[in-house]
């Protein structure tokens, strides 16, 4: 019974100071802790409460006075439905040209600007890629409306003044998704170029001194020390960006317009007027839904292709 009794009592005093330690840490660290705090309460309540209502994918809510429980309904219908496979479609394909033609760039940009020997003129490339990164989609569609306007834009003027007629580049289907890889490109560029600027300053120097010994040139340095310094980095990125690949929605939202439906409809904006223009809630949660699990078997994907091919797991 002593012996019990002893072991029982140690087990307890260990848990005992393992929460004293917890707590002792929790006071050293409140401060960073209270500036956590706000970031929590948007992730609590704007990430994590709204998953409650995943459930409704599974009713009629929104489509009938009375909600009732109709299974799997919303999915066969969702499956079967023409726009949605349009939709789910022009998703693929504007997130996979978006990740092509956008992901080398920042990469790129950053290896050129960590070539520049003035601080000053690098500060300044870096102020210029990065300031669209502080704009809203509305402003940046705003701006590529004015830019192509068939009437007064800038680009339609060039061609009127080599003498051939304007081009309704907003409305016209061949030049539209065009148009939103250039527009994601042009303000998303500067935010990935500065987290990569950000990561060659903390490659080892040494390692280029060494390498300089070996007999090792410009693309042999950039090969064998720049980017393996950069992997974990570049691994990250790529994870982040095919983690958003299905959620295109607040750009195409504010650019797109019924002429280009057939080739800029995606998920978010087909579930948006399904759900809020049309009532249909059950319906629209249920292409959430659906799109969620894609995104994280993509996910889930994308850190396997890094964890075999780059060394780095994510996840």
């Amino acid at each position: 019974m002593n012996l019990t009794s002893n072991v029982a009592n140690q087990v307890q005093l260990k848990n005992t100071s393992k929460t004293a330690k917890f707590f002792k840490e929790v006071r050293k660290q409140k401060f960073l802790l209270l500036l956590m705090l706000p970031g929590m309460i948007w992730y609590i309540f704007f990430k994590y409460l709204p998953l409650l209502g995943l459930s409704l994918a599974f009713t009629d809510y929104g489509f009938r006075p009375k909600v009732s429980f109709i299974g799997l309904e919303n999915f066969k219908r969702l499956f079967s439905s023409t726009s949605f496979l349009i939709a789910f479609k022009n998703t693929l394909i504007i997130s996979f040209l978006n990740i092509v033609f956008y992901f080398p760039l920042p990469i790129i940009l950053a290896l050129l600007m960590n070539e520049l020997v003035s601080l000053k003129i690098k500060r300044a490339v870096q102020f210029v890629v990065y300031i669209p990164y502080f704009f809203s989609w509305v402003i940046v569609g705003s701006v590529f409306a004015t830019m192509l306007s068939p009437s007064s834009g800038i680009v339609n003027e060039v061609i009127k003044a080599f003498g051939y007629d304007p081009v309704f580049f907003m409305a016209d289907p061949r030049w539209f998704r065009i148009i939103l890889v250039g527009s994601y490109i042009w303000r998303n560029v500067g935010y990935g170029t500065v987290i990569y600027v950000a990561t060659l300053s903390t490659v080892d120097s040494t390692l280029y001194d060494a390498a300089t010994v070996d007999g090792a040139g410009y693309w042999g340095k950039m090969l064998n020390v720049t980017l393996p310094g950069i992997r974990s980095t570049i691994a990250t990125m790529l994870l982040l960006n095919i983690s958003h690949v299905l959620n295109v929605f607040e750009q195409v939202l504010v650019m797109y317009n019924a002429a280009v439906y057939s080739v800029s409809d995606v998920l978010m904006t087909y579930s948006f007027r399904e759900g809020l223009l049309n009532s249909n809630i059950g319906y629209a949660i249920s292409i959430s839904l659906f799109t969620s699990v894609i995104s994280l078997i993509l996910v889930m994907g994308t850190n396997k292709f890094s964890e075999k091919f780059l060394d780095e797991s994510i996840l």
